[in-house]
């Protein structure tokens, strides 16, 4: 496979590649991303599930229901902690892939912010990308 991206967590137990660009990249700011990325929003980038490879025996999932009420998939290194992809049962067909953990993050250019309803105050939302409240689906 053709690798269009490298990446991995902070101790490099796990790494991974993209064997394309992503479909898109923008950025969450849903609790849940909150909660896993101890941040204020997660910035993503979006691949097709089929191009992209996990390796390391320290990748653990866990999985919990997301506000759809649908399953998600959260990767981690279980040795340093780092969020690494999560899968959606709503778009199966998808890794996202938390851009912190790319090699070179310079490579995504986020397009849009979803769930900007829970946004935290303080950070400002750019008026030249399209703004969620909700999901792509819906509030």
């Amino acid at each position: 496979m053709p690798c269009y991206a490298k990446g991995g967590c902070l101790c490099g137990a796990v790494r991974y590649e993209c064997g394309a660009p992503p479909v898109m990249q923008g950025a969450c700011h849903c609790r849940d991303c909150q909660k896993q990325t101890g941040a204020a929003y997660a910035v993503l980038a979006i691949f097709q599930k089929d191009d992209v490879t996990v390796t390391g025996d320290s990748y653990e999932v866990f999985v919990h229901k997301g506000e759809s009420g649908q399953e998600v998939r959260r990767g981690f290194c279980s040795k340093c902690g780092s969020s690494i992809l999560a899968e959606y049962d709503v778009t199966p067909d998808f890794a996202v892939v938390m851009s912190g953990t790319l090699d070179d993050p310079a490579l995504v250019k986020p397009e849009w912010n979803i769930y900007t309803a829970g946004k935290q105050p303080w950070v400002e939302l750019p008026h030249d990308m399209k703004n969620m409240e909700g999901g792509f689906c819906g509030p």
